[in-house]
């Protein structure tokens, strides 16, 4: 406990240090904001290209519509910047030599896999948190029609959370198996939005994590049921696949 408690301590004042919050929050708040605002504005853009008459249904958009453009944005945006925050993780402790000294003391190597597993979680789901609610506010403020309520948000929250599982979870993984951050960082992508790609067979979609992304439209928890399982489950199997690479590196 010692080892997970030193190492938390250290990935938050290397967060600090190396400026992870602020990428993070780039890319989660940052679209929370500008999504809003943009699609607000939108009609005024093309006002001069398209005839008036068109133009209001076209883009007549509700509150509801900023909300799922913003999960888009996070899909395809957010969890770029998460995974490039987080692709260095392992393999910089590794060839960097840092994780010497602490494993000469007794550090316990599955403790601080652990460490930087929940670090990120926490740093991302507090992101997603302060995003999605920001978003809320201005989507209820600039758009008509049904407000999006506290509960929905939250449930929103609770399902991008438990896919965040999986992205940090496979990013630490392949950082474990590569020398480079930007290997780990694109095999990580390609993993993350092949989910995506599953999803497109109908009797496949309900096994995969990007089908949480999807039900966030319609916000039922008892559909989202065995997508959770599948991403926990995989999680999981990252993270033991982690921790036993993790120990049978040879450290020099």
């Amino acid at each position: 406990m010692t080892t997970f408690k030193a190492y938390f301590k250290k990935e938050f004042i290397e967060g600090i240090r190396q400026y992870k919050y602020i990428a993070l929050a780039t890319g989660i708040i940052l679209f929370s904001i500008l999504d809003p605002i943009m699609l607000k504005l939108l009609p005024t853009f093309v006002s001069n290209k398209i005839p008036a008459n068109l133009i209001h249904k076209l883009f007549e958009f509700k509150t509801k519509d900023a909300l799922a453009n913003y999960i888009k944005d996070l899909f395809q945006i957010g969890t770029l910047f998460v995974i490039f925050t987080a692709a260095g993780s392992i393999n910089e402790e590794i060839y960097s030599q840092k994780i010497v000294f602490p494993l000469t003391k007794g550090a316990s190597k599955s403790q601080i896999v652990m460490a930087k597993f929940l670090h990120f979680l926490v740093a991302v789901c507090f992101f997603l948190f302060v995003g999605l609610f920001l978003n809320r506010y201005y989507a209820n403020l600039l758009f008509e029609g049904q407000k999006i309520a506290i509960s929905d948000t939250i449930l929103v929250y609770f399902l991008l959370c438990i896919y965040y599982l999986f992205v940090i979870s496979i990013t630490l993984l392949f950082s474990s198996f590569t020398k480079k951050n930007i290997s780990a960082g694109i095999l990580a992508c390609a993993a993350s939005f092949s989910t995506a790609l599953l999803s497109q067979f109908e009797k496949l979609k309900k096994f995969s994590p990007y089908n949480l992304i999807l039900l966030t439209n319609s916000v039922d928890l008892q559909d989202a049921k065995i997508a959770m399982l599948i991403t926990v489950f995989l999680t999981l199997i990252f993270l033991v696949t982690t921790i036993s690479r993790f120990n049978n590196l040879e450290l020099n």
